[in-house]
């Protein structure tokens, strides 16, 4: 099993570890001191982490069942995180308590943000069950839930105690959370890997997924784009500077998540944030019109752009870009694609946007 520490000022705040199977991990699990383990799960989380290993809940728990949720973005709310917490009251946890938190993105933002706030914090450790969580939801501490339709907007950074990256959820997964993680890791390496992000590609290329063949080949970019997150991580953890380049498309993402109403993927809503962001960085001109056009046929070669989503004109995002969480007294910080390795955040004010939106 590998490691990797985050160190930040002197002091671990959370371990990544990354292997196959769950044995070992559960191990680990229960030499952490605690009084008791609780486990938060998504439902569709369930089947295939008992197919790894058979009794994982009861072995992780003491023999209580899982506390279930519906890993659906209407259901992050405060009203959900507050169910969570009753549960965990009246099943007797406490502040030496660890909350063991089991599933994708969704799951592993509500579960982080529950551990962060019951009994003024409890220790939590996230097995990410989907790529999109593996290679970023579950990296980095941020945790929160959405508010009148809008991503995010209440939450907490608060690193786990450790993550756990299980290549075998990867090998059965189906093809449209395959897509959703590859939109994230391609953002990860657009920033920190030119290399890593052009092998992605390469093995996306031919519009199928060898994933039964070579698992472990790329297992180890999974790993590698969490390990680029960590060490931005590292250097920022309020997001005050580096970290924000991590934003990339996440602007234009949940702008778009919001106004279709939920129903479009978060990773679907990157890769299109993402050629937004390109589109409105040529049009500053700080985007080459050859490089939107690269990485829009890199997209579409991979698979993620290959349905269209229907959210009307770019100019309908304005609204809800208007009341992103990442929003300044001066305006919105948009980060921009200029090349591989090269992002940049640029500060545009209202009617700047406005007219970006209109001209893209």
């Amino acid at each position: 099993m590998k490691e990797k520490q985050l160190i930040i000022n002197g002091r671990t705040e959370s371990v990544l570890y990354a292997g196959s199977g769950l044995g070992e991990f559960v191990r680990k699990i229960s030499g952490m001191p605690s009084s008791s383990i609780h486990v938060i799960a998504d439902r569709n989380a369930i089947a295939p982490t008992e197919s790894i290993l058979p009794d994982f809940f009861k072995r992780i728990s003491s023999g209580l069942p899982p506390i279930c949720l519906e890993a659906d973005e209407r259901n992050k709310t405060l009203a959900e995180a507050e169910r969570i917490c009753l549960e965990l009251e009246k099943r007797g946890a406490d502040r030496d308590s660890l909350l063991v938190v089991v599933g994708g993105g969704i799951t592993t933002d509500l579960g982080g943000f529950v551990a962060s706030v019951y009994r003024r914090g409890i220790k939590a450790v996230f097995i990410p069950t989907t790529l999109l969580a593996q290679a970023d939801a579950a990296i980095g501490g941020k945790n929160g839930v959405n508010l009148g339709g809008h991503k995010n907007m209440i939450g907490t950074i608060r690193q786990p105690a450790a993550v756990y990256l299980c290549g075998d959820y990867i090998r059965e997964m189906p093809h449209g959370l395959l897509m959703d993680g590859l939109s994230e890791m391609l953002k990860i390496f657009m920033i920190t890997s030119p290399s890593d992000y052009e092998k992605v590609c390469g093995i996306f290329s031919d519009g199928d997924f060898p994933v039964k063949s070579d698992t472990g080949h790329f297992f180890e970019l999974v790993y590698s784009a969490a390990k680029e997150k960590m060490d931005i991580v590292a250097e920022d953890q309020f997001e005050h500077g580096r970290r924000e380049l991590l934003n990339l498309g996440h602007t234009f993402a949940h702008a778009v998540e919001s106004v279709t109403g939920g129903t479009v993927s978060h990773g679907r809503a990157v890769a299109e944030g993402m050629l937004l962001a390109a589109k409105a960085g040529v049009v500053m001109g700080a985007t080459s019109p050859d490089f939107l056009y690269k990485i829009e046929n890199d997209f579409e070669k991979c698979g993620i752009t290959g349905t269209k989503i229907e959210y009307g004109r770019p100019s309908d995002l304005l609204p809800h870009m208007l009341v992103d969480k990442k929003k300044h007294a001066d305006g919105i910080h948009l980060i921009v694609p200029k090349a591989l390795g090269d992002v940049a955040g640029v500060s545009v004010n209202k009617n700047g946007l406005e007219k970006i939106l209109s001209l893209i």
